[in-house]
């Protein structure tokens, strides 16, 4: 037997996107490895993109470090503990998810049915119990 195609599906989603669910954070507030433990990095100095690396870390980055290691144009820093990283950090705000129904499985929505957004958690509960009653009632029906 062949799985139905997409159009048979419905999806449930409570999805967190991040856009819309999370802030941007410091190191201290997402515990970060390399702000506890400190890091190492390596660069290549034969390419521009290590050059502008390099530069930067030692005349803007206000970051301490040491160099571990330097030959055949790569060079190791480690940085010390205790120090902002260059990482990106997020962390999730306190927000409900967003409790949606779309058309379709991964694979697409082919009837290009109006994705649903509840407005409430037990409204989107409801219509989720509501569906499986009715795959439930039609496999019993056969």
């Amino acid at each position: 037997m062949s799985r139905p195609g997409p159009e048979a599906f419905q999806t449930f989603q409570a999805v967190a996107p991040k856009e819309t669910h999370t802030v941007p954070a410091t190191c201290e507030q997402v515990e970060c490895d390399h702000h506890i433990k400190g890091w190492a990095m390596k660069l290549d100095l034969s390419t521009e993109l290590g050059q502008k690396q390099a530069h930067y870390i030692k005349h803007s980055s206000g970051r301490v470090y040491e160099i571990k290691d330097q030959r055949d144009g790569l060079v190791t820093l480690i940085f010390r503990p205790g120090q902002t990283c260059f990482r990106d950090h997020v962390r999730q705000i306190e927000r409900d998810p967003i409790f949606r129904v779309r058309g379709g499985d991964s694979r697409g929505n082919p009837l290009r049915t109006p994705t649903r957004v509840h407005k409430k958690p037990e409204f989107w509960v409801e219509e989720f119990a509501e569906h499986q009653d009715r795959i439930a009632t039609a496999i019993k029906k056969g």
